[in-house]
């Protein structure tokens, strides 16, 4: 079975299921496509357990299915209530058509990641399926599009906030963080990672990832960020030597930059980690640098 085209086939299942059944056909119709042609391609052997196509298809149905649920208890309280009747009927849904369906928004001048996070922290509802799904589909159809990545990820990580959609949502940061590395948008690279840094353990980077990432927070200033990604990518990389250069040199980079706390954290995590560590007196020696450093600031002037 060829690759799906979800852009036309799931407004069109929403239109039927809106024909056939009414309201939750809304809600039927995408979902019993999604499983339809998830179950085809599956027989025909051309569908992989990472088909994030269909796995977008299902989490829009069960977006959408929230979304409708609580607009069906809004409904439901309003009809207590004679004077708010009117008001129900301007909120109630309506019905997806292709003309109305999420489409992938046009290249032109690209917001700053300031400009797109509050964008979407204003995005409720259906606004927020409907701007994850254009921005899913720009980056299906055009992977190098960073922006649109970058938007997905901030969506996702604020609309896929259920364990059972970690995977979409850690997914999306990782995907996002990839094209902006990839298109020489670091600092981009370094604003998502922020976004995620609760969650930095479950990201899912290329090995030749790690370090341009790192470097990326390192230059924002963010150096207890750049130590762990600098660290996770000599680690990955088997190279425990390097990783713990890593560490030290950006607990120099701390020392530097007037930082003596971070620098005395870091050190001291290249001796915790790895005590046998040939660089033990060197560290040693500028962790008494420091935390002079840090008397001399803390004392009674």
């Amino acid at each position: 079975m060829d690759r799906p085209n979800w852009k036309f086939l799931l407004p069109s299942a929403a239109v039927g299921g809106f024909v056939l059944v009414g309201f939750w056909g809304l809600l039927v119709g995408p979902l019993g496509t999604a499983w339809y042609v998830s179950w085809r391609r599956k027989r025909d052997g051309s569908e992989t357990a990472e088909d994030e196509d269909a796995r977008l298809a299902v989490f829009m149905a069960e977006a959408a299915r929230d979304q409708m649920a609580a607009s069906g208890r809004k409904a439901a309280s309003a009809a207590a209530s004679p004077g708010t009747a009117a008001a129900t009927r301007a909120a109630a849904p309506r019905p997806v058509t292709p003309a109305s369906a999420p489409r992938a928004p046009s290249s032109g001048a690209k917001p700053s990641f300031a400009a797109l996070r509050q964008r979407v922290l204003q995005l409720e509802g259906k606004a927020l399926i409907d701007a994850f799904a254009r921005a899913r589909l720009a980056e299906i159809e055009n992977g190098r599009d960073a922006h649109a990545s970058v938007e997905v990820a901030l969506i996702a990580r604020r609309a896929a906030t259920q364990p059972l959609h970690a995977a979409v949502r850690l997914r999306a940061a990782s995907r996002a963080i990839a094209a902006c590395l990839e298109s020489g948008q670091s600092a981009l690279a370094a604003a998502v990672f922020g976004e995620y840094v609760a969650e930095r353990t479950a990201l899912r980077l290329a090995r030749e990832h790690w370090e341009p990432l790192g470097r990326a927070l390192l230059d924002e200033g963010a150096m207890m960020e750049a130590a762990w990604t600098l660290h996770a990518g000599a680690v990955h990389g088997n190279d425990l030597l390097s990783a713990q250069k890593r560490l030290i040199e950006v607990a120099g980079k701390a020392a530097q930059a007037g930082q003596p706390k971070i620098a005395l954290k870091l050190y001291e995590t290249v001796l915790a980690k790895y005590p046998d560590t040939q660089y033990a007196d060197f560290v040693r020696s500028n962790m008494r640098i420091e935390e002079k450093k840090l008397a001399k600031s803390t004392a009674p002037a």
